[in-house]
């Protein structure tokens, strides 16, 4: 929920939790070893003040509430505010733009935070940052069209979990790079995979963005209470699979050999 707006990806991260808690109770082999032997950290809200904000005054708001000096327009894009290829594209200067990057690399709270909390429980081997919509599971880079060093094997592992969401209620989804979407710069997704130096314990991590459901505008952000459950049932395979491929087989930063 780094889009205040996007109600589903906070709620599907809560799914998550409570099903692999479900099926440890029921004794379900693959989610006993994964809560057993991973440490998995889960963050349903990082725009606390934008999500509020959504409910109370705007549905569609889509930044954090944060003042910008010099202007009367809120909010910073949080998505657009990492330390990573920051103001490279994909982005605006201007305060009352939805993708606004802020004034500086990591010059709001949320971003400080959440980059800061990334360095104390390092290494982390993997991570996923949950956004809506258009069905998409996105790889490095969105920044630039070069291959990221681990484009093959992250390509693999999209397709896994393209394959188990597609096995669980038949719904498709895209398995690209970011920048096939679209040039965004500033990321979370590409700050997680780039930001994978020497204080992740020699690990790369293998970072995804998901645009969940649905695919079009109509219903957009506003997805049916009716969806908010096969949604969650079908992130929650693709996550397992997710977790036991990148447990199996991190993905070790060569670049520091």
């Amino acid at each position: 929920m780094i889009h205040a707006r996007e109600w589903i990806s906070g709620a599907t991260c809560n799914y998550i939790v409570w099903q692999f808690v479900e099926h440890y109770r029921a004794n379900d082999a693959l989610a006993r070893r994964i809560l057993n032997t991973a440490e998995i950290h889960v963050v349903p809200h990082t725009n606390p003040d934008g999500y509020q904000w959504s409910w109370t005054n705007s549905r569609l708001w889509r930044k954090s509430r944060n003042a910008n000096s010099g202007s009367t327009c809120i909010g910073t894009d949080l998505n657009r505010n990492y330390n990573d290829n920051w103001g490279r594209g994909g982005s605006s200067t201007d305060p009352c733009s939805d993708t606004f990057m802020g004034r500086a690399a990591a010059d709001t709270a949320e971003v400080r935070n959440t980059a800061g909390y990334y360095a104390r429980i390092a290494p982390v081997i993997g991570a996923i940052d949950m956004h809506a919509y258009s069905q998409l599971i996105l790889r490095p880079y969105g920044f630039t069209t070069a291959l990221s060093p681990d484009e093959t094997r992250l390509n693999a592992l999209g397709a896994s979990m393209q394959t188990a969401i597609r096995n669980t209620h038949g719904r498709a989804y895209t398995n690209q790079r970011s920048i096939q979407l679209y040039i965004t710069t500033g990321s979370a997704g590409d700050w997680f995979y780039g930001a994978s130096r020497p204080t992740n314990g020699g690990f790369r991590t293998a970072a995804y963005t998901f645009e969940l459901r649905p695919t079009g505008a109509t219903p957009g952000f506003q997805l049916p209470p009716a969806e908010i459950i096969p949604n969650g049932q079908e992130m929650y395979q693709a996550f397992r699979v997710f977790v036991d491929d990148v447990q199996r087989n991190p993905i070790r930063n060569t670049e520091e050999a």
